[in-house]
């Protein structure tokens, strides 16, 4: 008898034992899709960094390439699975929830350069793909006023950059008034060392609202993206951007964004310059081993 109840003490507790396993695991796989939904949230971002595209081969360099370089890279992109979002998509993923494709990539061009008009417009067209163009507004002024038209080294005029605007493939990016000319010897838009907080907060106010004033003012609307000049920037301007109704920030580190629906994941963006006399294959693979 006393066998008996031995064998049936065993049996309960290796059915509560089993039991409290069956419960783990299927505890376990409930919280699966929790973090799943969690993850699918969140998409990786790579950046291309471009500036200025000419034809002649020999002006080639870090931060000048061909119409056929670009044009190699965006049939990659497009052969490989990925699909060109412009900065206004991805603002609205985050705010709006509004689906990203699969592959996303966002392409982006420095300077204003008017050979941005004349050679990357054509092929984002042709291609179906979009950018980000970023201009400086005192480069913007001078060419608008001496209404100079040269790919080689003018800049965008206004009348220029309210055509992008109409095209829908461009996403205009306030790139600061004065803040690329470096004539004080500041680094792009970052504070100088020892210089006075509240002094250095207004002054990056006021040449960042220039821009987005007169570019409201000549062509009806105002860029929500800034993109520091030489990638440089001071952490304290943020919150100045976001007071001003800037959604997203560019800079030129290297690396893959994660993109989410928290608008702090839209600033600071890092980004991959592209530079010339490499093949598209090998540029790329840059964040593609990755």
């Amino acid at each position: 008898m006393l066998k008996k109840i031995k064998i049936f003490s065993v049996i309960i507790l290796v059915s509560f034992l089993y039991c409290g396993i069956l419960g783990m695991l299927f505890n376990n796989v409930s919280t699966v899709p929790v973090f799943s939904s969690q993850a699918s949230d969140t998409i990786d971002l790579p950046i291309v960094m471009y500036h200025s595209v000419l034809k002649d081969p020999s002006s080639s360099g870090k931060y000048v390439i061909t119409p056929a370089e670009l044009e190699n890279d965006i049939k990659y992109l497009k052969n490989h699975g990925y699909s060109f979002v412009s900065g206004s998509d991805v603002i609205s993923y985050t705010y709006n929830n509004t689906p990203l494709p699969e592959k996303p990539v966002m392409l982006t061009f420095d300077d204003g350069f008017y050979n941005n008009y004349s050679y990357v417009l054509p092929l984002l067209q042709k291609y179906d793909a979009k950018a980000v163009i970023s201009i400086v507004g005192q480069y913007t002024d001078e060419y608008s006023e001496s209404n100079i038209q040269n790919v080689s080294y003018s800049y965008l005029r206004w009348s220029d950059i309210y055509d992008l605007f109409l095209s829908h493939r461009t996403d205009v990016g306030n790139h600061s008034y004065n803040f690329h000319s470096n004539t004080d010897g500041r680094n792009g838009a970052k504070r100088n060392k020892n210089e006075d907080l509240e002094q250095y907060k207004t002054l990056f106010y006021n040449d960042t609202a220039k821009t987005q004033e007169t570019c409201l003012s000549k062509t009806g609307f105002a860029p929500e993206i800034y993109t520091y000049p030489f990638g440089s920037y001071s952490t304290e301007t943020t919150d100045i951007l976001k007071e001003m109704g800037f959604k997203m920030s560019l800079i030129c580190e290297e690396g893959i964004n994660h993109i989410s629906h928290d608008p702090n994941s839209l600033f600071l963006l890092k980004r991959y310059n592209r530079p010339s006399g490499i093949y598209s294959s090998d540029f790329f693979c840059k964040w593609e081993q990755k």
